[in-house]
């Protein structure tokens, strides 16, 4: 990882691409040299400002970073060598000396008349660069705090895709015990957070620790349950993809301010899991406020079972992630801080934190309906058995299995099926050979 003023930033360090001599490593070492010094080259012929370019990249291509803050990170000395090696001609803007980003109170861009602050819209905040100029109440590996104007708080995730770790869940916890007149939950990351690590979950079945995979998925529960009995207000503004545990944890927030393009879903059946961090809990929860409990129970059994995403906030409408009597979304992800810091203050004028729910499991003759429909797909080839293993332990979360009768659950009592459930999943060599399959072929998290 990348230190930046003191934090660990997202994303591995621009070092490594281009470090050794492998072809993979020449031919990225002759791209970013050919690509840089031509974004060099603009200045000042195309603009007088850095700033420019590297917004034009982030906001029209969606790059995560400009290719001056790329310069920055790798070394101006070290993009000339580049350069040259790429047969390209060196810039004299990188012989001028000095970063093209400096931090004092303010940040500050070199343009061609000497440093200048950063200049953005009234109403929009970026914070990849204002987080440049603070100083972080706690921060890890995974995760940050932040103090933000008006005594706000704001959590951001800054892993590799975001991957939420045991790190990231600590920082969760330190912001509800220093929470300021309120939370935010946000990241500058390409997306909100691809889910819970998948590696954590690898390594505790290859040493058969279940314990240890059961404390980490209680810690993980009692985190998101801190979070949504906070004494304030506290507003998830995602973007990008907010999946598994990602969206977990949105869902335990008191509103949403959501970027169009955010995708939303719990997606862990794929691999042969289910959400442990509540998030069967609190999507049953939202059907039960105007469905009869068998009816949310299969709703909720369904959207689960089939892992499935709304790809918008309007999408994510119909399975009850985005509800619009409470959430909002914007199109300009730069207004996220902005708009979710005056909604909390807002809300705070007459906050109170939510009530307990008590959730009403209808009896397990509704188990029938479930087992007969995965039969049907299994015969037809729609559904593997591995599937409906997974969709009948999702059931046993939903239904009273040991009898005709509704049951009555608190909110702890329904976190504990989800963990028991998952580690019965977790301990199936089908579930665990879906997990190395998906390490082994894509790094990425479920």
């Amino acid at each position: 990882f990348e230190l930046y003023q003191g934090v660990v930033t997202a994303g591995y360090r621009f070092h490594d691409l281009i470090e050794g001599d492998d072809n993979q490593t020449r031919f990225c070492r002759n791209v970013l040299g050919r690509v840089l010094a031509y974004a060099a080259d603009l200045i000042p012929n195309v603009t007088n400002s850095p700033q420019d370019i590297d917004d034009a990249m982030k906001l029209g291509f969606n790059w995560i970073r400009g290719p001056f803050e790329m310069m920055d990170a790798l070394g101006h000395g070290a993009v000339a060598t580049l350069a040259r090696q790429a047969g390209a001609k060196v810039p004299a803007v990188l012989a001028k000396g000095g970063p093209f980003y400096k931090s004092a109170k303010t940040l500050e861009v070199r343009t061609t008349a000497g440093y200048a602050p950063v200049s953005l819209p009234a109403g929009t905040v970026r914070f990849s660069l204002t987080r440049r100029t603070l100083t972080p109440l706690a921060t890890n590996a995974s995760a940050s705090l932040w103090a933000l104007p008006g005594d706000l708080r704001l959590v951001e995730f800054h892993s590799k895709a975001n991957a939420l770790t045991a790190q990231s869940m600590e920082i969760v916890v330190r912001a509800c015990e220093d929470h300021g007149a309120g939370i935010l939950i946000h990241n500058d990351a390409q997306h909100f957070s691809a889910g819970v690590d998948l590696n954590r979950f690898a390594a505790f079945s290859e040493a058969g620790d279940w314990e240890g995979m059961d404390a980490f998925l209680d810690d993980f529960q009692q985190a998101v349950l801190r979070l949504k009995y906070c004494p304030v207000p506290v507003i998830g503004a995602p973007s990008g993809l907010s999946l598994g545990g990602g969206l977990e944890v949105l869902l335990h927030c008191d509103a949403l301010l959501v970027h169009s393009n955010c995708v939303l879903g719990l997606v862990e059946a794929g691999v042969g899991l289910l959400p442990s961090g509540g998030g069967v809990k609190e999507t049953f929860l939202r059907y039960s406020t105007d469905q009869a409990p068998k009816e949310a129970a299969w709703n909720t059994w369904m959207q689960i079972g089939y892992g499935t995403t709304g790809s918008s906030p309007q999408e994510a409408q119909t399975l009850r992630y985005f509800l619009p009597r409470r959430d909002r979304s914007v199109m300009n992800r730069d207004k996220l801080i902005e708009e979710a810091s005056r909604w909390v203050g807002e809300i705070s004028r007459s906050y109170t934190p939510p009530t307990a729910p008590i959730f009403t499991l209808p009896g397990k003759g509704a188990l029938q309906k479930m087992s007969d429909f995965m039969d049907r797909g299994v015969s037809k080839g729609w559904f593997t058995p591995h599937n409906r293993t997974t969709a009948l332990e999702i059931a046993s979360i939903l239904l009273n299995i040991e009898g005709e009768e509704e049951l009555k659950q608190s909110e702890q009592d329904m976190l504990n099926r989800e963990r028991a459930a998952f580690l019965r999943l977790a301990k199936t060599p089908k579930t665990r050979e879906r997990i190395n399959a998906m390490l082994a072929g894509d790094p990425a998290q479920s």
